[in-house]
């Protein structure tokens, strides 16, 4: 062998040598593991408690758990040490979820880590996560359903409710990310660096048997003193009153005997109602802009229109616009404010002024610390004559091109309000057809008997089954026997500006119509005339507040208009309470990591905002003694998100009336000479910054009929379950490890096949090396 050959053969291995160690230590776009641990930006799918059996995916252990990763379609069987599963969102079913618990059986399953596909299949990914029955039958609030047999989401997987025994769960959210994982894991099984992952996502007790009621009721053993284990989910609701429909003798400050006796004299009410959160299997994943965004859009413009109307004092009926929060999870708004409207609120003292200064009461709201009611403004409703409940669901979205359906219960306020939002559909400047459901219809092909009620599941359910079935309504819905396909999914990211422009006009020209005094109760036909003539324009899809609020609500959340609403709503309720109230949890958030993002997110979330009252120098979520009012500071407060807050301005802005006189404001300060004589309200400042008469909305306790807050308990957190309601689903969510996170990195404990082949080409080159120099010498 020639010198010039040897010198040849040396470099070459050296240069091998050199390039496999290279390909395992630089890191490059698709190795992102390789150099160091990493921690992938991601969304968590959490435990809940309920009454009966846990549902989600939180860890029991308060270790780290880890494992090598695996594919999914791996035979488990084989496995000798612990692991966690890679799995595609498009296998992300019922049937490859069971197939990897059921195969846990050694118990080494350590996780599950689920890869996002745009970057394969774009948005075509058609499982989604919730139940086939949402809210319904076989579901934990089944029981509070009223003829939500139906499958209104057959491709639904169910995944919401099972109970993953203690894997966490988590989306990988950069599909990137996810693609470079599976090529790393194609590269293990070839002899690559093998992949870790490592779960610490401790979310409750280990105790198979823990509940709701165990975890708020739990007190330590150690010292027998009272610290839950869990907090409830739970927001504000958003409610509003038309202010021109208000007289001054209907002020809105009476107290509550009053406000009983002169019920029987005040217009039947209508509510306008709709949803304003939405479920997902992650819960930071909850985008939910056909799902919720679309409601509120819808009904907000809807209010605008018909705050617009230049005379409703005449209408027949009183006009309630409503946004119930919480509604995915046992319809916790709808239900707790119906339950205070409908069935009558019994305060156990006298209310008291939210302020205690107002010892009079003349210039605040009125209170009542227990069962603790930071407003007693809904007293005022004459819920024991109601007319019905006009819903507006999932318009942003439509299943058929160019048409919404109506879905109407068996009331005759019901078949009104389908006759009129039918007729409505003949007036050509929306463009929209509106057809009356195929599931509800008369249509003998259909399964049902005639007396069955279907419908799906919205705020009407709650009243329907509150009342019985004595009093209901319809619902406005884009969709007719069946949901879209990307309903409960991180899919749901989708906005129909066109559509949502008619689903808005619609509403509030039904609306004018449903309030209408006709001669014949029946007479729809004149009804919408009316109505036809009260709006006679429109809502434009390029309208600017529908462009940009439509962009708050979904991809440019916590942007500058809901911010300005609410940090005016919360700098007016500081002034008035004397509290520290700021603006409340964003709407654009990550409750798992805390970051603020631009997608908007309607997981409700736990009860943080919980209302509560100060009573000289100490907090209590609600009390019944005889101390407040002592101390100047004494008052009733509450905090609710920012998308809360910013909904309570905007009705405010479009629903509370102006003065003679428009006044332009930076605070309510700034409208103290305003003349709010008309309506005996006083007058306040919105995030338009113009003063009104109001405030004409409020938030009204969106939790759970099962609790109310403990009275005479310092701080907040303390619940009573009551005897009241033992069927609510009662929702909590458990406290969470203060550092819950997922981590994944190369184990560098097992070398590869490639560390090998690094060391035999480096052994080689060392004996070619001592050869060759021998022969040089």
């Amino acid at each position: 062998m020639s010198t010039t050959v040897r010198r040849l053969l040396l470099l070459l291995l050296l240069s091998v040598s050199s390039s496999v160690a290279s390909d395992t230590s630089t890191p490059s776009l698709l190795e992102p593991f390789r150099s160091s641990f990493v921690s992938p930006d991601y969304a968590g799918c959490v435990t809940l408690y309920k009454r009966g059996r846990a549902e989600g995916c939180g860890a029991m252990s308060r270790d780290v758990q880890s494992g090598v990763i695996v594919g999914y379609d791996t035979d488990i069987s084989k496995q000798e040490n612990d692991y966690v599963v890679l799995v595609p969102e498009s296998q992300l079913t019922m049937a490859t979820v069971q197939s990897i618990l059921g195969n846990n059986r050694n118990g080494m399953l350590q996780g599950i880590l689920v890869t996002n596909e745009t970057l394969v299949y774009g948005k075509n990914i058609y499982h989604n996560p919730a139940a086939v029955n949402p809210l319904g039958k076989k579901t934990p609030s089944q029981s509070m359903s009223y003829g939500n047999d139906y499958p209104w989401n057959p491709k639904g997987q169910k995944l919401v409710h099972l109970d993953f025994q203690g894997v966490p769960m988590v989306y990988l959210r950069d599909a990137e990310v996810g693609q470079s994982l599976w090529q790393e894991l194609l590269l293990s099984k070839s002899g690559g660096p093998v992949i870790k992952a490592s779960f610490n996502y401790y979310m409750g007790s280990p105790e198979s048997s823990m509940n709701s009621v165990k975890c708020l009721t739990w007190k330590d053993q150690a010292d027998g003193v009272w610290r839950p284990k869990c907090s409830p989910l739970g927001g504000h609701s958003v409610w509003s009153r038309v202010m021109a429909q208000q007289q001054q003798d209907d002020g809105n400050r009476r107290r509550l005997e009053d406000a009983a006796a002169d019920n029987n004299d005040q217009k039947p009410l209508l509510l306008v109602a709709t949803r304003m959160d939405a479920m997902s299997l992650f819960h930071d994943l909850d985008f939910g802009a056909n799902q919720a965004a679309s409601n509120i859009l819808a009904t907000v413009l809807a209010a605008r229109m018909v705050g617009q109307v230049s005379d409703l004092s005449s209408l027949k009926n009183e006009i309630v616009f409503t946004l119930f929060q919480g509604e995915s999870f046992g319809y916790l708004g709808s239900r707790r404010f119906l339950l205070d409207v409908v069935g009558g609120f019994e305060c156990a003292s006298d209310p008291v002024p939210s302020v205690s200064t107002n010892s009079d009461g003349s210039s605040d709201t009125l209170a009542c610390l227990y069962p603790l009611r930071p407003s007693l403004e809904f007293s005022n409703l004459n819920g024991a004559n109601m007319a019905g409940m006009l819903v507006v669901d999932q318009i942003g979205v439509l299943t058929t091109k160019k048409n919404f359906y109506v879905h109407a219960d068996k009331t005759d306020f019901g078949a009104y309000l389908t006759n009129i939002l039918v007729g409505l559909s003949d007036d050509d400047d929306v463009g929209y057809t509106i057809s009356e459901s195929y599931i509800e219809s008369d249509d003998d092909e259909y399964p049902l008997d005639d007396d069955d009620v279907t419908l799906p599941p919205t705020p009407l359910t709650s009243l329907l089954s509150i009342t019985g079935g004595a009093t209901g309504g319809a619902i406005l819905a884009g969709y007719d026997n069946a949901f879209v396909t990307t309903y409960g999914s991180r899919h749901d990211g989708t906005l129909n500006y066109n559509a949502i422009a008619a689903a808005a006009t619609t509403l509030a020209r039904a609306t004018v119509a449903a309030a209408y005094d006709s001669d014949d109760d029946d007479d729809s036909e004149t009804a919408v005339a009316y109505a036809l003539e009260a709006i006679p324009s429109a809502l434009e899809a390029d309208d600017e507040l529908l462009l940009e609020l439509g962009a708050c609500l979904s991809v440019q959340a916590n942007c500058a208009l809901l911010k300005r609403y609410a940090s005016v709503e919360a700098s007016t309720e500081a002034t008035r309470t004397g509290m520290p109230i700021g603006v409340g949890p964003y709407l654009g958030r990550s409750d798992a990591q805390n970051v603020e993002r631009s997608e908007a997110n309607y997981y409700v979330s736990v009860f943080s905002g919980q209302p509560f009252v100060r009573v000289g120098q100490s907090y209590y979520g609600a009390y019944n003694n005889n101390n407040y009012g002592k101390d100047a500071s004494d008052a009733v407060a509450e905090q609710p998100t920012l998308l809360e807050q910013a909904l309570r301005g905007l009705l405010n802005d479009f629903l509370g009336t102006s003065s003679d006189e428009v006044k332009s404001c930076t605070s309510t300060a700034d409208c103290k000479t305003v003349n709010c004589s008309t309506t005996g309200s006083s007058s306040i400042c919105t995030g338009g910054h113009v003063c009104v008469c109001g405030p004409a909305a409020h938030y009204h306790l969106a939790l759970d009929e099962g609790l109310e807050a403990t009275p005479n308990q310092a701080g907040t957190g303390y619940f009573d379950i009551t005897s009241g309601s033992s069927s609510s689903a009662l929702y909590t969510e458990p406290y969470w490890d203060n550092h819950v996170g997922v981590q994944v990195y190369v184990d560098s404990e097992r070398p590869s096949l490639a560390n090998y082949i690094t060391l035999g080409l480096g052994f080689v080159t060392v004996v070619v090396s001592v050869v060759t120099g021998r022969q040089f010498r």
